[in-house]
């Protein structure tokens, strides 16, 4: 029955000159000249290292602007960002908190990587930005990271808040 069904719509459209009755009827592809590519190789720049951002200019992170730049942070943010990313490492990739704080900013495995209540996989990988707390060694995974802290509670989220908002006069 559907093979029927088909054939008499196909039968059909031909008659409305929808489609080609016959298959001399259809459209010839057009021969075209063969397209030739060329390759290129193009040296990119290796990633930065934490070694290569663990700068600082009085009490704030400047070498880690760019990074936080490219991760999507606001700018007007990133002066407080690296503020508190001064006062929470001195703008080193240290693990603090007796290993449990990571990067430079600091970011609490245990509340923000590792499985809770209410995000049974951690709070980071539910927003896809980590597989693993060890994908914070990226700096700019690290970066990410911290936005989506940022964007979850504010800056309330680091203890040192308050000291790097006074270092910027607010």
């Amino acid at each position: 029955m559907r093979a029927l069904t088909i054939t008499a719509i196909l039968a059909l459209a031909a008659l409305l000159g929808l489609v080609p009755a016959y298959a001399v009827d259809a459209p010839q592809p057009t021969k075209r000249p063969v397209a030739t590519t060329t390759t290129t190789t193009a040296t990119l720049a290796p990633a930065p290292s934490w070694g290569d951002l663990e700068r600082s200019e009085g009490k704030s992170c400047v070498g880690l602007a760019p990074v936080a730049y490219a991760a999507g942070w606001p700018p007007e943010e990133i002066p407080m960002l690296l503020a508190v990313a001064w006062h929470e490492s001195r703008c080193l990739d240290v693990r603090g908190d007796k290993g449990i704080s990571w990067t430079p900013y600091q970011i609490h495995t245990k509340s923000w990587c590792r499985p809770t209540k209410y995000y049974p996989n951690g709070y980071l990988q539910s927003l896809r930005i980590v597989k693993t707390c060890e994908d914070l060694a990226d700096p700019l995974t690290a970066a990410k990271a911290a936005l989506a802290i940022w964007q979850y509670g504010g800056w309330k989220q680091w203890t040192t808040w308050k000291a790097a908002s006074t270092t910027l006069g607010h």
